[in-house]
């Protein structure tokens, strides 16, 4: 499947009473706190704005455990594999190490699709939680990692 129409396909949950409630809505999130990465997609026109969230291993635990219950379509997985193999790849070449990354979960709901990934870091393993919609003007992605 091309990278556009995985693009159109794209999904997103929202939030059941979480104190996160913001992070869920990567649009909103976004044009609320701003963007910290703007680059052009593959196609050299969709535009890719990204935040980066930081929490520790507890607070990321329930996002996680949100993501259980959400729909999966197999497209939403190639959308999330996909991302999995650009998070080896940026953290390959931030560090000069070789990753294993999972896609260990996925699901969405309405606009907004969500990944969750894990990767070894050291002999500890990290959490990555992605939550992408295509908005009016561009991608928005707003990642939570511990």
């Amino acid at each position: 499947m091309k990278f556009s129409n995985l693009i159109h396909f794209i999904i997103l949950c929202t939030a059941t009473g979480n104190a996160w409630a913001e992070i869920i809505d990567p649009v909103a999130y976004i044009k609320r706190n701003g963007y910290q990465s703007a680059k052009l997609g593959d196609d050299g026109l969709t535009k890719f704005l990204t935040h980066t969230v930081r929490v520790e291993s507890q607070k990321i635990r329930p996002l996680e455990a949100d993501v259980e219950s959400l729909p999966k379509h197999p497209t939403v997985y190639q959308v999330c594999d996909m991302m999995r193999g650009g998070v080896k790849a940026r953290l390959i070449q931030e560090t000069g190490i070789a990753f294993d990354v999972a896609a260990t979960n996925y699901g969405y709901k309405g606009k907004t699709i969500v990944c969750v990934l894990k990767y070894m870091r050291g002999n500890q393993v990290g959490t990555q939680i992605l939550y992408g919609e295509k908005g009016p003007d561009a991608m928005y992605q707003v990642f939570v990692v511990d």
